[in-house]
């Protein structure tokens, strides 16, 4: 935002901007210019600070209702739920009260499946979570070679992980009979129901459901691989919590091929032009950063990465929602996993070259030069 507009602004009376205005394409955009404003706001000494709350509270979350109420005024319930619905891995938690809130608003307005949708969305980010933690103990300890901690230290690591299936299956019980008691609330599908039945039986019996019936018969290419990626307009948790469960339906050595082409597809966004990218895109961006925003990017569909690959510059800034993508460990995770269910056995790794960063030799400090379209788009400029 322009400083000179904030500068006319003033705090009002119910801790809400006067003269501020959303622009209605996005909400998470409003809301950072909101949060922008907000903080120059108090730097010019524009209203006084509430004792003992941090700004964020004292004054963005009245901000951040005003506009989010203006958003229902207009009936922008696809910007709703795209701000609502859990992007990538998410937090392992039941539903923040807010959230949960903005779902009954929808279901009284009439939009009872897109608030559902944000709840699946949900529950498929904790489900992952759950069933990570499971496999961990249906795999076993097994040395990790590149981690330089000696075996009992790894052991006493990996016995820690399983110590936790306990609680984290009390959490998984209590989202979804959250989820249960809300879809009931909306008056979802009785085949919904009969989902969310299906969840819980599988949770409480910490065993998640083998495939049925003969494999796929196809051979695992790019093609395949893309289309079981999944279309990028549907929620990425819901596609990154049942791709395991869609790969299983694939021949031993199918899954594996799927591993090797998301690997390798890995190694060939290892660039530093794409990594400029993606320091831009998110304000900042370490190597492990870097790692998830090449499995988040993978997840955007093969039209956006191949033509990321072509040309960072073009990249569509609208894409990607502020602050860190992510999606690389569910990625990783799916043929592990899918590999068991269907052959009862673990999976060996697939041996592929070591990866190296390639691509021009830029400096941090020269991003902004070179990927000048993106910086413009992201205030980096």
């Amino acid at each position: 935002m322009r400083l000179s507009d904030i500068k006319k602004m003033e705090m009002g009376p119910d801790r809400v901007i006067r003269g501020f205005t959303p622009k209605f394409r996005k909400l998470d955009a409003d809301w950072d210019d909101y949060i922008e404003a907000l903080v120059e706001m108090e730097d010019m000494g524009k209203f006084a600070k509430v004792e003992g709350e941090a700004l964020y509270h004292s004054h963005g979350t009245p901000g951040f209702e005003w506009i989010q109420d203006q958003y229902f005024e207009r009936r922008l319930f696809d910007a709703i739920e795209a701000y609502h619905t859990t992007s990538g891995e998410g937090f392992f938690n039941t539903m923040y009260s807010g959230t949960s809130a903005v779902c009954h608003r929808l279901a009284d307005l009439g939009e009872g499946p897109r608030a559902c949708r944000i709840w699946r969305s949900h529950v498929a980010a904790a489900k992952s979570h759950f069933w990570w933690y499971v496999g961990e103990r249906t795999r076993g300890f097994k040395m990790i070679k590149n981690w330089m901690a000696p075996e009992a230290e790894q052991r006493a690591s990996h016995d820690a992980t399983v110590a936790k299936i306990p609680e984290k299956k009390r959490v998984m019980l209590r989202i979804l009979g959250e989820f249960r008691d809300f879809a009931a609330y909306a008056k979802a599908q009785s085949s919904d129901l009969e989902r969310i039945a299906a969840d819980i039986a599988a949770v409480e019996a910490e065993a998640r459901p083998k495939p049925d019936g003969k494999p796929d018969p196809r051979k695992m290419d790019e093609g395949l691989f893309w289309n079981l990626i999944g279309d990028p307009a549907l929620p990425l948790a819901e596609r990154l919590e049942t791709l395991a469960d869609r790969l299983a339906g694939f021949k031993p050595a199918e899954i594996k091929a799927f591993d090797k082409i998301l690997r390798t597809l890995d190694a060939d966004l290892y660039r530093t032009d794409i990594w400029a990218l993606a320091y831009l895109l998110q304000g900042g961006c370490s190597d492990d950063s870097f790692e998830q925003f090449r499995g988040w990017l993978i997840l955007q569909g093969e039209d956006v990465v191949r033509g990321t690959e072509k040309n960072p510059d073009s990249f569509d800034t609208d894409l990607h929602i502020g602050g860190l993508a992510g999606g690389m460990d569910a990625l990783r995770d799916a043929a592990p996993l899918a590999y068991e269910m269907r052959a009862g056995k673990p999976m060996t790794p697939n041996k592929m070259p070591l990866r190296t960063l390639t691509g021009p030799d830029w400096d941090e400090d020269d991003f902004a030069k070179y990927l000048p379209r993106v910086a413009a788009k992201t205030g980096a400029a």
